[in-house]
């Protein structure tokens, strides 16, 4: 069955050429999040929000920062609940939506203290415009509270906004986020990450090629 099965692989690949990757950073963002109730633990119902900054950016979408920054803001992720592996927290969410907006320089946002307070998340979604609009397919969350690190992992499609018609792809990017437990006071958590899209594209390759592999 086995021999089949990587047979069929071969001629399968054969036809359609040689899959590979390639993940290419689009947007660095950094900032804070917070979920009512608190984190940790994650309860269910509680909203995950994270506010933050656009720090870079890369073909085929464009920038001035010369006369614009660049704030983001994630809200309405609802937590499903939490599960303990081995130490670590592991959190999923339903629904959110991701937008990033421009405005005038200087920059006005304001992370403030205990939010939701009179600057955050007022300061981050108050643009002139709005540069990507999105919404997840799936969220999730790790965090081990020994080592106060994890990450946030999130699945998106993008439907409007000022670099929109720029875009490669509309659906399946991904928010990829490193943590840390240290925040200003009343954050639950120090966010680092990327927004990226990973192009799967096809070599092509002769059947005699994919043969010689077999032998």
């Amino acid at each position: 069955m086995r021999k089949v099965t990587v047979l069929m692989a071969a001629v399968f690949v054969a036809m359609t050429g040689t899959a590979f990757a390639q993940t290419t950073q689009i947007l660095h963002v950094s900032g804070n999040a917070w979920e009512t109730g608190g984190f940790p633990p994650s309860d269910p119902g509680d909203g995950l929000n994270l506010v933050g900054i656009l720090n870079d950016i890369e073909a085929p979408l464009v920038w001035d920062t010369a006369n614009y920054s660049y704030t983001m803001y994630v809200r309405q992720l609802v937590a499903l609940g939490e599960v303990d592996v081995n130490g670590t927290r592991l959190a999923s969410y339903s629904g959110g939506l991701f937008t990033i907006y421009v405005d005038w320089l200087p920059s006005n946002h304001n992370y403030g203290t205990n939010p939701p307070n009179t600057s955050s998340p007022s300061s981050f979604s108050d643009g002139i415009s709005t540069y990507l609009d999105g919404y997840f397919t799936g969220f999730s969350l790790s965090f081990n509270d020994v080592t106060q690190s994890g990450s946030f992992s999130g699945t998106l499609n993008f439907t409007g906004g000022d670099v929109f018609p720029l875009l490669n792809a509309t659906t399946g990017w991904t928010f990829g986020a490193n943590l840390a437990g240290v925040s200003p006071t009343g954050y639950d958590l120090q966010m680092n990450g990327d927004v990226y899209l990973t192009v799967v594209g096809v070599e092509d390759e002769s059947w005699g090629g994919i043969k010689a592999l077999y032998r």
